[in-house]
């Protein structure tokens, strides 16, 4: 006889795995918002951390966030627009550079 306990399990499962993708966005939304606002004055919050100050490891990171499967709508949306925000950012880096 079946309990159901595999499904309950899986429901769990996906719950902490959405909590999870929904607080790593939140971090990364921070993260993103603080680089506009260097890119915005010209200052360098992070200047030791290279690897954080790059538009391209935050995209990563989405990217990777957005290939979790059974993301609710809002998650996904809030990716997209972090997406958005990076493009942004990147293409007007872009015509910073010589």
């Amino acid at each position: 006889m079946t309990t159901g306990q595999g499904s309950v399990a899986g429901g769990i499962d996906q719950m902490l795995t959405r909590d999870y993708v929904e607080r790593e966005l939140s971090h990364i939304e921070r993260m993103v918002a603080l680089l506009e606002s260097d890119a915005d004055s010209g200052d360098a919050a992070m200047p030791c951390a290279m690897r954080v100050s790059r538009p391209s490891y935050w995209r990563g990171r989405i990217e990777a966030l957005l290939a979790i499967p059974g993301m609710p709508r809002h998650v996904t949306e809030l990716a997209n627009g972090l997406l958005a925000k990076i493009d942004g950012m990147e293409s007007r880096l872009a015509t910073v550079k010589p």
